[in-house]
């Protein structure tokens, strides 16, 4: 295996970060760190995220630590339609 060690990579117009076009892979348990910004287009598997002001569009987790306390912009749902909601899902009713 190739080994790359450096102090920094920057762009070809040395003006900002490089693009990963092919992806990148960090291996697991060794952390990626980074000053500045994140960007990422289409999936991103993350065994462990910490982030400051992150936007973020769609978010699936095995489990989220923290109060939630911080979050905005979260689109809610009445009272009414979340019982009629949960009436309709609940498998309970349909057991045999």
């Amino acid at each position: 295996m190739a080994r790359l060690k450096v102090d920094s990579i920057r762009n070809r117009n040395d003006d900002g970060p490089p693009s990963l076009i092919k992806g990148a892979t960090i291996p697991t348990g060794q952390p990626l760190k980074l000053n500045g910004n994140l960007n990422v287009t289409g999936i991103s598997t993350v065994g462990f995220l910490t982030a400051q002001n992150a936007t973020v569009g769609v978010v699936t987790a095995g489990s989220f630590v923290g109060d939630g306390s911080g979050l905005t912009a979260l689109q809610t749902t009445s009272a009414a339609k979340a019982y009629a909601l949960r009436s309709l899902l609940d498998p309970l009713p349909f057991r045999s």
